[in-house]
């Protein structure tokens, strides 16, 4: 998660929050909420095979060799609970989830690429891989 395709977003409302919400209209940069847990927010509608769908990815707090399951439901509850609140401080979001649907995974970032460890549920619900 690092270069200049990221968006760092700390307080929702803020001009960062501005930026990232016309990067998910506009299928731009990466935003990453920084709070608890990172949850990335990216719509790709550029890339063949895209479905333009807005990915939210909850990033893991540990190394996937010491991830377990209370680790990740905990991992993912936080991420939600980020989500929510984005959601309710700024309606444009969930307008942006209704207009392009959302898909969810759960990643770990090794710093020079990411590997998927988990899928998460429309509910919520996370499966290690």
């Amino acid at each position: 998660m690092s270069g200049g395709d990221v968006i760092w977003v700390r307080e929702i409302p803020s001009s960062r929050w501005d930026l990232a919400i016309g990067e998910l209209n506009d299928a731009g940069a990466l935003a990453v909420l920084d709070g608890e847990i990172k949850v990335g927010l990216q719509r790709d509608g550029n890339s063949p095979g895209a479905d333009s769908r807005i990915q939210v990815t909850i990033f893991a707090a540990v190394a996937p060799q010491s991830l377990n399951r209370e680790i990740a439901a905990s991992d993912v509850a936080a991420g939600m609970a980020l989500i929510d609140r984005a959601l309710r401080a700024d309606s444009r979001l969930g307008d942006l989830f209704r207009r392009f649907g959302v898909v969810r995974a759960y990643v770990y970032d090794y710093g020079h690429g990411a590997v998927l460890v988990g899928d998460i549920t429309e509910d919520w619900k996370v499966t290690l891989r």
